[in-house]
């Protein structure tokens, strides 16, 4: 007669599934504690997928979408919520990517015949630059060819996994174990922070600003030593960038173009380098044209930039604020909502 525990009984079976289940539990428990013991935090982390979710959200007019394009200085610069409080009748959509300058996703909002919203475009003179103009593409091409509704049920299920756990960071990864145990290295922690609408903010407490700034500046001192496009051949290359504002803007849209704050030798880059004149002045002058240097507001020039290029996170609100200020009072936006006055 069969035993009671023989392996074909339901109930051992059940224990035994049991216990492998408590097991592995109990592993991930003691992985993740292990993770956070080094300092990693659990928090969302940045992708094509979490790009794209908020790319799915440009369209519509009630609320008019506000979709900022740039880089790091709008994505870690611009709060969101805060848009959203003070432009109420606005759905502030966060596209800006840390180190690329955004015009490829500016054509590509030209191109989508249901875009009629308003774009605020951080970038600088040297970010207008054709040479740049691609950096974003990837992004695009992820978003007009990959993605689909399965990727973003897996992105959504990730977005639960990563505040969750530290272990959905790549990071604590086998193989990035194993090449930390090959090169005797450490793990790497993350110096900013994005929330699930992809606004975000950098960590300066987490490393030294001072060794930040002076990279900045040397990156700008390096940009310096560059071929300069003339301007005559900035200007044929802006009055395509114009182009395709004034595409966006035949079907209701708007654009605006501004700079935020920079210092040190980062400023210079815009300063020195550029005339600012023969350059950003005859982009502004353009029909149709919105540009806004942030060395026209006063109140944006009195801000902290521990690294020369960025403000701190507790300064994000006040940013956002002062930009939304100066648009009103050039009468760029409303005061209620991103409509064109």
């Amino acid at each position: 007669m069969p035993s009671s525990t023989s392996s074909s009984d339901p109930r051992a079976l059940g224990r035994i599934w049991l216990l492998a289940v408590l097991l592995a539990a109990a592993a991930l428990v003691a992985l993740d504690r292990h993770g956070r013991s080094l300092g990693m935090p659990a928090g969302l982390i940045d992708s094509m997928q979490l790009w794209s979710i908020q790319r799915d959200r440009v369209y519509g007019d009630a609320p008019r979408p506000a979709v900022f394009i740039g880089a790091s200085r709008s994505a870690y610069g611009i709060d969101p919520k805060t848009w959203r409080s003070l432009v109420p009748d606005s759905k502030p959509v966060m596209l800006s990517l840390n180190g690329r300058h955004p015009i490829a996703v500016l054509r590509d909002l030209a191109a989508d015949p249901e875009f009629r919203g308003l774009v605020l475009c951080d970038v600088d003179t040297h970010g207008l630059l054709r040479r740049w103009w691609d950096m974003q593409q990837d992004y695009v091409d992820y978003y007009r060819q990959r993605w689909n509704l399965n990727w973003r049920v897996h992105r959504l299920a990730l977005n639960a996994w990563q505040r969750a756990s530290v272990l959905a960071n790549p990071a604590l990864g086998w193989k990035a174990g194993l090449q930390r145990w090959i090169e005797g290295g450490t793990v790497y922690i993350p110096v900013t922070r994005i929330d699930s609408n992809r606004g975000g903010e950098i960590l300066f407490d987490r490393f030294d600003p001072a060794a930040s700034a002076k990279a900045f500046d040397d990156d700008a001192d390096r940009k310096m030593r560059e071929p300069r496009p003339s301007p005559e051949a900035f200007a044929a290359d802006a009055r395509q960038i114009q182009s395709w504002v004034r595409t966006i803007q035949a079907r209701g849209g708007e654009v605006i173009f501004f700079q935020p704050p920079v210092s040190g030798r980062v400023a210079a880059l815009e300063r020195d380098y550029f005339d600012r004149a023969r350059y950003w002045d005859a982009f502004a002058a353009l029909e149709g044209i919105h540009a806004l240097h942030a060395d026209d507001v006063p109140a944006m020039g009195k801000l902290v930039l521990p690294d020369h290029s960025h403000v701190r996170g507790e300064a994000r609100p006040l940013l956002t604020r002062l930009l939304v200020e100066e648009l009103r009072r050039r009468g760029w936006i409303d005061a209620t909502t991103t409509g064109v006055r």
